[in-house]
């Protein structure tokens, strides 16, 4: 298994998809989860390998889409269904973010330099940028390609100076770049908006437009207009990593939602003597009486001898 996990990662990497690695430190007590066990948590909160039933599964997806919304490790000691304790690791894999800029002037060099710093991989696009001008960047091109508009965690800057900067808005703005800054003064970015609003372009694809781009700093060189554009870029980042945690809250299972506000009858799970919901999804009859579980190992332990545990129970009681 930590073979397959291994090229799975490998397979995630060179797809630019994020991810955790999530691996178990130590155990202690009745569990059936080793040390040494490894699983990848991807975006979408779906579980590659093994890590437990729901009784540590779910506090262990919840902090790996915390730890891809701030990039940090982190650390839990959980109880497993058993009664057992387990350490474990969640280390966060996140792709580099993209930085595309167009145009060949001083503002681009400074801007290529400062996002390379904050680990931005960048593309810069001019027919008149070269490498040997731009040391800073990635990689220099004479159009925007198609992998260049799709890649996840993009975000563009049009720094061309009023040449053929309309061209280049519009081309962003029929991709899904949550971030499209445009370098200009106050009267060519009311000119910018004017046009791109002739042009019925969607309400929220405009809204990604920003120029003047850079939050406002009193900024006049090119460094400090470069500083002023990547903390509007990281800010925006920021807040779309946030969004997306949001939206995938949304999406977990509504049982959780309904134990905040609906009463419900707890019983003991016979087998590992732990408390549990009597709506639990594992359940079991036995002469006329549910008898509910707090996981499907414990329920199948029960049926492979519910004399068992009835008598153990009625002789406790």
């Amino acid at each position: 298994m930590s073979h397959e996990i291994l090229l799975r990662q490998f397979k995630l990497g060179s797809e630019d998809k994020p991810f955790v690695l999530v691996g178990v430190l130590r155990t202690e007590g009745p569990t059936a989860i080793k040390a040494g066990n490894k699983a990848l948590i991807l975006g979408d909160g779906s579980v590659d390998g093994w890590i437990g039933g729901h009784c540590t599964e779910d506090e262990i997806v919840s902090t790996a889409l915390e730890c891809l919304k701030d990039g940090t490790t982190r650390f839990l000691n959980l109880t497993t269904c058993q009664g057992g304790r387990m350490d474990v690791y969640l280390e966060p894999y996140l792709p580099k973010r993209r930085l595309i800029i167009f145009g060949h002037v001083p503002i681009v060099g400074a801007l290529a330099g400062l996002a390379k710093s904050l680990n931005f991989s960048v593309t810069i696009v001019d027919k008149q940028a070269t490498m040997e001008k731009f040391p800073q960047a990635d990689r220099v091109m004479l159009s925007l390609d198609e992998h260049e508009k799709v890649a996840g965690q993009t975000y563009a800057v049009v720094a061309t100076m009023g040449e053929f900067d309309l061209d280049h808005v519009i081309e962003l703005c029929n991709t899904d770049i949550p971030y499209i800054g445009v370098v200009a003064g106050k009267k060519r970015s009311s000119e910018i908006y004017s046009y791109l609003n002739s042009k019925n372009i969607p309400k929220e694809r405009l809204e990604r437009v920003k120029t003047p781009a850079g939050i406002y700093i009193r900024a006049v060189t090119a460094e400090e207009i470069a500083l002023s554009i990547m903390a509007e870029i990281v800010e925006i980042a920021r807040s779309q990593n946030s969004k997306d945690l949001r939206e995938f809250a949304r999406k977990i299972p509504l049982k959780t939602a309904a134990k905040e506000v609906t009463p419900t009858k707890i019983s003991m799970d016979p087998v590992c003597g732990m408390t549990v919901e009597d709506s639990s999804e594992f359940f079991s009859e036995n002469n006329g009486e549910t008898i509910s579980f707090c996981c499907e190992s414990c329920k199948e332990a029960f049926d492979a001898d519910p004399q068992k545990y009835i008598l153990a129970k009625s002789s406790s009681s």
